[in-house]
């Protein structure tokens, strides 16, 4: 052990070096300062207690939409209603679409007369290239024939235009299921007028159901070492759970709950799991109480050669000093293996301003 220490050590203050230059000298005496310095800072707790964590949340259905009509219209047709189950391509509700076949008989008929007088452009055209090749009409009487062969090209090909989105306008007059799942939600009735994008349902696919939980900052930093997820619903019983994986973790903290977003799917479940259940997220970690805290790099600064933190008293919110003993290294973070207690609260952001005995107060707290 002794061996490998003074070469981590020299490593760590290398870093330490590197993270702060440009900053102020910590632990050098400044003038008062009357408020106090907000500061980031997380609350350690023991590896063995990190082995299995519980969190709430609610579940969801992964796949879940609002679905609405893409154009508007009165109802003609339902074919669902809350609670029914349906598959990927269902005809779910449907517009009168009277109007709406309507513009497409009037533009397919419209078509057909424009295809017939192309048809009569081309073959005069043909007709006057001939003629004045011979120079039996004039260059005009040609230039004239070619425009309306043009003329009527152009035609068909704005009305084949408009006849492509009149046929996907009747089509858009059927709402389908885009998902196999279930309705949970119905606001229209029959004959009642819908606004185009208005919601008219809301699908769920209940085969894939997620969590979404908060977890805490120091927690966050072991997340690596999760090998497994349970998950429990209080509703059906203490004995029923299910495997569950984690499927995203969030970058950010959520300001209102200061906690980071987790998303995890349930693999397997059985038909009486369903979204809006409260449940209880169980992280099984491979946490050993010789495993050591593990501090972000910003968190530890040198002092007199040894590296250290800031510890903030909770009542009376100063800052101290403590020295540290950093026996590894995992990825960006620290691991300490001495010199820091569970319950202890760590400065792990702001550490280059701080003096001894200075008084602070956690981000987002108000100013006392």
């Amino acid at each position: 052990m002794h061996s490998k220490w003074p070469p981590l050590r020299r490593l760590l203050l290398i870093l330490l070096l590197a993270t702060s230059l440009g900053a102020c000298d910590v632990g050098v005496e400044e003038p008062h300062q009357q408020l106090p310095r907000p500061v980031k800072t997380i609350t350690l707790e023991a590896p063995d207690q990190l082995a299995e964590r519980r969190f709430t949340g609610r579940t969801r259905a992964t796949d879940r939409a609002w679905l609405a009509f893409r154009v508007g219209g009165e109802i003609d047709k339902l074919e669902v209603d809350t609670g029914d189950r349906v598959t990927e391509g269902d005809l779910l509700a449907r517009l009168d679409q009277r109007d709406f076949r309507n513009e497409v008989d009037e533009l397919e008929a419209t078509l057909l007369a424009a295809q017939a007088r192309l048809a009569h452009a081309r073959a005069e055209h043909s007709r006057a290239a001939d003629l004045v090749e011979e120079q039996a009409i004039s260059r005009s009487e040609y230039d004239q024939a070619q425009r309306q062969r043009q003329e009527a090209e152009a035609d068909i090909a704005s009305l084949r235009a408009r006849l492509s989105h009149a046929r996907n306008r009747l089509e858009y007059t059927e709402l389908r299921a885009p998902f196999d799942g279930a309705v949970a939600e119905r606001r229209f009735e029959k004959h009642e007028p819908v606004q185009p994008q208005e919601p008219v349902f809301f699908l769920e696919n209940l085969q894939h159901i997620e969590i979404e939980v908060g977890i805490p900052e120091e927690f966050m930093l072991y997340r690596e070492r999760i090998e497994e997820i349970t998950v429990r619903i209080p509703a059906l019983g203490k004995e029923t759970s299910y495997p569950a994986r984690l499927e995203s973790v969030g970058v950010d903290i959520l300001p209102e709950r200061q906690t980071y977003p987790v998303r995890v799917v349930v693999e397997e479940h059985d038909e009486r799991l369903l979204p809006g259940m409260t449940a209880e997220v169980i992280f099984h970690a491979d946490m050993g109480p010789g495993d050591g805290f593990r501090l972000p790099l910003a968190a530890v600064f040198e002092h007199n050669g040894e590296p250290s933190v800031w510890l903030r008293d909770a009542e009376q919110g100063s800052v101290s000093r403590q020295s540290i003993e950093a026996i590894g290294f995992d990825r960006d973070r620290v691991v300490v293996g001495a010199g820091l207690e569970a319950g202890d609260e760590v400065v792990v952001a702001g550490v280059d301003h701080l003096r001894e005995g200075q008084k602070t107060r956690r981000l987002g707290e108000e100013e006392r």
